[in-house]
């Protein structure tokens, strides 16, 4: 697998399945909380009517303003996270943008690095995808282990993982937000529904790093996707930020339980060295080309995302 080219086409899952889901999801949430709330107070009509109204207000909440703080995730994260953003022909933006082409990627994404011992991508899809690296894992991770952190990266963008974390947020803060105009369901449905959908947002989270992981390991190898992973774990504890923003990380919340936003490092270390996500990964045959050119300009008719400032 290693120097694999991946079919990126194959991987860049369709938001649309996750988007039926979750409004299946929001339905069948408002549908137990009606049926919970009406025979305890609010009566029948009432909770009808609650129904009916969340049944077009929850997904229309949901996916509006899901897509509307995707579209202000980058410009919000250069604002707030203290990044520092690379020009192009930077050495890492560069070895960014290789790999990102490796992946099929028309659209070269946006490169920056924060002060933390982590790195994360964000942005609504591939053509406005901000990748972020710690600058501590680049002053001391080899270049292929932080490779392999890039790879890891590039595989959520590839995947449109960052849209579908971004929706999965947004519908669980919509079906919040509307039970909570019913009183019994504040005391009662609500609490038990936002827990629920915590658990699945983080189950989500937790599947799609197999997949990252096995997209960084592609573009390097498994070993250096794995010693990446072994030198991320022995870092100090995460930082007030890095919790805030455990899902976006590629180092999160591990606890090997369901409140955990990432597996543990043995289970990822597991999943890499029996190949379970890689082999499935499907790619495009390429013959080994010199490392130099690697880092050369991108094939012509490629996007610059630095050119839409």
């Amino acid at each position: 697998m290693t120097e694999a080219n991946i079919d990126h086409r194959a991987i860049q899952h369709s938001t649309f399945p996750t988007w039926l889901g979750l409004v299946g999801g929001s339905w069948v949430g408002l549908i137990w909380g009606s049926l919970i709330t009406a025979p305890v107070g609010i009566g029948l009509g009432v909770a009808a009517g609650t129904l009916l109204g969340g049944l077009w207000a929850v997904p229309l909440w949901g996916t509006v303003w899901g897509f509307i703080g995707l579209g202000r995730q980058r410009a919000n994260a250069v604002r707030e996270h203290g990044i520092a953003l690379l020009k192009e022909d930077d050495p890492l933006a560069l070895r960014v943008h290789a790999l990102a082409a490796r992946l099929g990627l028309r659209t070269r994404p946006w490169v920056g690095t924060m002060p933390h011992n982590n790195a994360y991508a964000i942005g609504a899809n591939a053509d406005n995808a901000l990748v972020v690296i710690g600058q501590p894992l680049i002053d001391n991770l080899s270049e292929a282990e932080v490779d392999a952190i890039i790879g890891h990266e590039l595989g959520h963008v590839v995947s449109n993982d960052m849209r579908r974390m971004g929706l999965a947020r947004s519908f669980q803060n919509a079906l919040v937000w509307y039970l909570g105009f019913s009183r019994t369901l504040q005391r009662w449905g609500r609490w038990i529904l936002t827990w629920l959908s915590e658990l699945y947002v983080l189950r989500l989270s937790r599947k799609r790093e197999y997949w990252a992981d096995a997209v960084g390991a592609a573009l390097t190898s498994k070993e250096d996707m794995i010693t990446a992973l072994e030198k991320l774990h022995q870092l100090p504890d995460l930082s007030r930020f890095e919790r805030q923003h455990a899902r976006l990380m590629v180092r999160g919340q591990v606890g090997g339980t369901l409140l955990s936003t990432h597996p543990t490092l043995q289970e990822r270390r597991s999943a890499l060295q029996s190949e379970t996500y890689m082999r499935r990964l499907p790619t495009i045959p390429m013959p080994e080309l010199p490392a130099h050119s690697r880092q050369s300009e991108p094939p012509r008719g490629e996007d610059v995302a630095y050119a839409r400032r």
